[in-house]
């Protein structure tokens, strides 16, 4: 359905920004509660683990990806590095610049960190139907990939208009 042919009521898009708020709070507050997979990696470093199974990529790649900053992103793959969970290796395609890849122990602690919060959702979403619990999925993925096209729009300018000729009077 085109955006031209649906337009969402106020009332459920306020539920929706309702529900979401609340929900980002809950989640906030939860991650207080989680327990460590590795003692000395902060949960916030966790994104650039997952990101880095996909394959391995630039720090600046990897702070587009996770959604922050060079330096930050920077700051926490030495953190990671220190504790033997990432190594930087010269990159395949420019041999001047470095990429992260996961070591040994990097996919250990992600295999550990995915199969907890796994059964966290599962154990969460127990009274679940599977066709709810699919639906949800889904319907999430959805609302994300919007998000995202949405995020990507707004950081990309508007093009430059170019101008147009004028024509002299006396032609």
């Amino acid at each position: 359905m085109s955006p031209d042919t649906f337009h969402l009521d106020r009332e459920t898009a306020e539920r929706v920004s309702v529900g979401l708020i609340r929900l980002m709070k809950l989640l906030q507050a939860m991650r207080q509660h989680a327990p460590r997979i590795h003692p000395a990696v902060d949960a916030t470093a966790y994104p650039i683990l997952f990101n880095l199974a996909a394959e391995p990529r630039r720090v600046s790649v990897l702070a587009e990806v996770v959604h922050s900053d060079v330096s930050t992103v920077s700051r926490q793959v030495s953190t990671l590095e220190g504790h033997g969970l990432v190594d930087k290796v010269s990159d395949p395609a420019d041999g001047r610049a470095q990429v992260v890849q996961l070591s040994e122990e990097g996919t250990r602690l992600l295999a550990g960190i995915t199969q907890q919060r796994t059964e966290w959702f599962r154990e969460l979403m127990g009274e679940w139907t599977p066709e709810e619990a699919s639906d949800f999925a889904g319907y999430l993925e959805r609302f994300g990939a919007d998000l995202e096209r949405q995020r990507k729009n707004l950081s990309t300018p508007p093009p430059t208009p170019t101008p147009t000729p004028t024509r002299s009077p006396e032609n």
